[in-house]
């Protein structure tokens, strides 16, 4: 009976760690309307991201010059001991690229942050002039009803 019992618990041990479990969250399901962002919003998260793109990669090109850094005061220290001269110059080479390839990347995302900020830009200017000449096209109507209704009263009057 001992054998049996412990192949049915061997059983419902495997059944209960294969089970699958549900993780959605109760916050998953809502029935509140999105807020629509407007075109300066819009602008405004886009430029934020672009901006914390460039500073991350900004960071990164840091601390990397920093590691450089140290590793050539190390690299000159033991020059000075008179043990390496080689290995300084190769380090001052990696530093040097690596500074030239960081500086490029950032050059990079400050022409790509350009670029989508003037892409931004005209299109926010687009939408401004489509607002100007749909106000513009609506005065005029209401100038031309005001006219006709002008025009209904001084009949109505003579």
């Amino acid at each position: 009976m001992s054998a049996l019992t412990s192949r049915t618990a061997a059983i419902t041990r495997r059944l209960a760690s294969t089970t699958p479990t549900s993780t959605l969250s109760r916050a998953a399901f809502t029935t509140t309307t999105r807020r629509q962002k407007n075109p300066v919003e819009a602008a405004k998260d886009t430029l934020k991201t672009v901006d914390r793109k460039v500073s991350d990669t900004l960071v990164d090109g840091i601390n990397i010059g920093s590691a450089y850094a140290n590793k050539i005061k190390e690299a000159t220290s033991e020059v000075s001991e008179g043990k390496v001269t080689g290995r300084a110059s190769e380090l001052r080479g990696e530093a040097a690229g690596k500074a030239s390839e960081v500086a490029g990347e950032a050059k990079g995302k400050a022409s790509e942050v350009a670029g989508e900020a003037k892409g931004k830009a005209s299109e926010l200017a687009g939408e401004a002039r489509g607002a100007k000449e749909q106000a513009k096209g609506k005065a005029s109507e209401m100038a031309g009803e005001a006219k006709a209704k002008v025009g209904e009263v001084k009949e109505k009057m003579s």
